[in-house]
């Protein structure tokens, strides 16, 4: 069920040739991880998972950005959990304008600018280191990535092509860099750069920003039985509590808005954020609803449905507040082709977390292709006021109320577009968008009657 609902929030359907850029591959070589035992409690302190933390969470790793910008004497460094280094460049057209954003757009402006699907694009989720170093807002950069293989087995030739290839450093940014036991040490947009995997962790002094990106848990997850994301979950507390960092500023971020991260694995940062308040709580054992969501996890895997529903409904009744227990429960019924009491459980579930509401557009991109357009019109109607920002949802109803026979409708849908689309992202969109109307028009045409 997990790869049912990774989606795309762009118009597939109307523009099939126009698609939401990709996360990039891993930079880093791949293998199988070795097995290893959580780490065990760090003595007490006062940083990180030993004093309580209030983190700011975020669904795209742009919207981060304003809370990157702290006061201070001294440009701290920037400490990113990522799958990759979020280092595109930014075309030259934008470069102005994102700069602008990055030094001072609100959490609005940089929901509104901050992902491919918006009508203006000015920084991609992808993109967002990017930006921040032009703005000059960090001294240093420690990536800290996810990596199979051991530190040891690391390649610098190979890292280097990889960066290369992808477009996340300049040849002499390439050039600079060297390798020293899974460190990667150089510069990047004229700051020092280290590319640091997981397992090497260490001090860092200064003052520092730390952001965790969900993308790092997929970078390191196989399955239940290789990689249990509540292992992960644990091994990444225990590393950053032995450390003792205290951020001037943490953030999380979800990344599942765009379809890089699986709706179902969401709760793995809301638990994250949840032992940064309370982190007495890695003193006690895991929550009853966190262990049975870890079997669910497991039957899932070993493709025992009937028990995975079973642990489904439990999870729901052991955590009734806990947006991801119905949308546990939502996978395990939907699976099963319980389809009502499916979508009532992930109503509940967007009640409590309006980013599963990404959900209905995946479902109503099915209920299309199966013909079904009352459904997918009802779906896309949930989603649209979750997602204001999100113009490709209401231009979606527009061509299913054209399909459904539904003119006047569809045309109020249109009419409530932006009119500004990016050149550059959406060159296309502007010539559908004038087509369907035309297509409205004619329907309009052929009902006027006849004066003969």
């Amino acid at each position: 069920m997990r790869h049912l609902l990774l989606f795309c929030l762009s118009l597939t359907l109307l523009i099939g040739c126009e698609q939401t850029p990709q996360q990039t591959a891993e930079p880093v070589p791949t293998a199988s991880p070795a097995t290893t035992e959580p780490a065990p409690s760090a003595p007490s302190g006062s940083g990180l998972f030993h004093q309580p933390t209030q983190p700011v969470l975020v669904e795209l790793p742009s919207e981060a950005l304003p809370h990157w910008r702290t006061e201070t004497t001294s440009k701290p460094a920037l400490v990113l959990f990522s799958f990759d280094p979020l280092l595109k460049p930014i075309d030259a057209s934008l470069r102005e304008r994102s700069r602008e954003l990055a030094l001072s757009g609100t959490a609005a402006q940089l929901r509104k600018h901050g992902s491919y699907n918006v009508a203006e694009p000015l920084i991609l989720p992808t993109q967002t280191l990017d930006a921040a170093l032009d703005a000059g807002l960090f001294s240093k950069v420690y990536w800290i990535f996810p990596s199979k293989v051991p530190p040891e087995q690391l390649e610098l030739e190979r890292f280097r092509g990889q960066m290369l290839e992808q477009n996340f450093m300049t040849e002499a940014e390439v050039a600079s860099l060297n390798l020293n036991f899974g460190r990667f040490t150089g510069s990047v947009r004229g700051v020092p750069f280290e590319a640091v995997h997981y397992r090497q962790l260490n001090e860092i002094a200064g003052p520092l920003v730390l952001h965790i990106d969900m993308s790092f848990f997929r970078g390191l997850y196989d399955n239940e039985i290789k990689s249990p994301l509540y292992g992960l979950l644990r091994e990444t507390t225990d590393s950053l509590r032995g450390l003792n960092w205290q951020p001037l500023s943490t953030s999380l971020s979800f990344s599942t808005l765009e379809g890089a991260n699986a709706l179902d694995v969401r709760f793995m940062i809301s638990h994250l954020a949840e032992l940064l308040r309370q982190p007495e709580m890695l003193e006690k054992e895991m929550p009853q609803a966190w262990q049975t969501r870890s079997e669910a996890l497991y039957a899932g895997d070993m493709y025992s449905e009937s028990k995975k529903l079973e642990l489904a409904q439990k999870i729901a009744q052991l955590a009734p507040q806990s947006a991801a227990a119905h949308y546990d429960r939502f996978q395990a019924l939907f699976t099963g082709k319980q389809i009502e009491p499916a979508l009532d459980a992930l109503h509940r579930a967007v009640e409590l977390d309006a980013g599963y509401g990404a959900a209905y557009v995946q479902l109503a991109q099915m209920a299309a292709q199966d013909n079904n357009l009352a459904t997918a019109l009802d779906l896309l109607g949930r989603a649209e006021p979750l997602f204001p920002e999100n113009p490709f949802i209401p231009l979606q109803m527009a061509h299913l109320l054209t399909l459904s026979g539904q003119p006047q409708a569809a045309a109020e849908k249109l009419a409530s577009l932006p009119q500004n689309w990016s050149p550059l992202f959406h060159q296309k969109v502007p010539g559908a968008i004038t087509d369907l109307q035309q297509r409205l028009n004619q329907a309009s045409d052929a009902k006027e009657p006849s004066n003969d």
